[in-house]
């Protein structure tokens, strides 16, 4: 009897140090996985901020230079969702503004990075893309109007071009023009618009670079260019 009692007590002493042994192991990886996952938001957190600052410090220099106003929204859950920073001011005696919409091409979710001038003139009407299948997407909302066409193949085989007055496009993109739109548009994923009185150009991705601002810097005078000469040639 003694032997039998011994030997249950054994039993339940192996169970129960089974059933602790098993315990300490789910705890343990409970610990590794909750662990986990605070390592990797706050790997998350860091990359977000650090690619946040970059960004707001590019848009602090376009800012200076351009001796506009710059808005730094503030940060939600935590730093967790950060709202791009946007420029806006008046620039050459006209209102402009660099800026990420929340949603972009189509409706869709696409980050966009998009610059606009102030153009007094709400009639004449274009929007240039990078030609392929991907340009022909952006013109869906051009108001399917039909392809301006150059003669000059350099052009033409790069920029495609929808607008509502041919002669008047012809006269302001003569060929050095069509060269310097074709070299910012070649290969890119573009837009230049001019659409009720506000001259636009878009591009897929955000300034968190030197490089990316100073296209975005030249391409804001080049713009304000446009937006004169938009001005002053007169339609049919």
């Amino acid at each position: 009897m003694d032997s039998l009692q011994h030997n249950v007590l054994v039993e339940k002493t192996l169970a129960l140090q089974s059933a602790f042994t098993i315990s300490v192991l789910m705890v343990l990886e409970i610990c590794f996985v909750v662990t986990l996952a605070i390592g990797v938001a706050v790997v998350f957190w860091v990359m977000v901020r650090q690619s946040s600052e970059k960004i707001v410090r590019q848009y602090r220099k376009m800012a200076q230079q351009l001796k506009v106003s710059v808005t730094e929204p503030e940060a939600q859950l935590g730093g967790f969702i950060l709202s791009e920073p946007f420029i806006h001011g008046v620039y050459r005696r006209r209102e402009m503004s660099i800026s990420v919409p929340s949603k972009g091409l189509q409706n869709t979710r696409q980050i966009e990075t998009v610059l606009k001038v102030k153009v007094d003139e709400t009639s004449f009407t274009w929007q240039m893309t990078a030609t392929g299948l991907l340009g022909g997407f952006r013109q869906r909302d051009s108001g399917s109007k039909a392809r301006w066409v150059s003669g000059d193949s350099s052009f033409d085989t790069v920029v495609d071009v929808r607008t509502n007055d041919e002669d008047r496009f012809a006269r302001i993109f003569h060929v050095d023009r069509r060269a310097v739109i074709a070299k910012i548009l070649k290969g890119s994923k573009a837009t230049i618009t001019l659409r009720e009185g506000v001259l636009s150009f878009a591009e897929f991705g955000l300034i968190a670079d030197d490089l990316k601002r100073e296209r975005i810097m030249e391409i804001t005078e080049l713009l304000c260019d446009l937006a004169e000469v938009a001005e002053v040639v007169e339609g049919r």
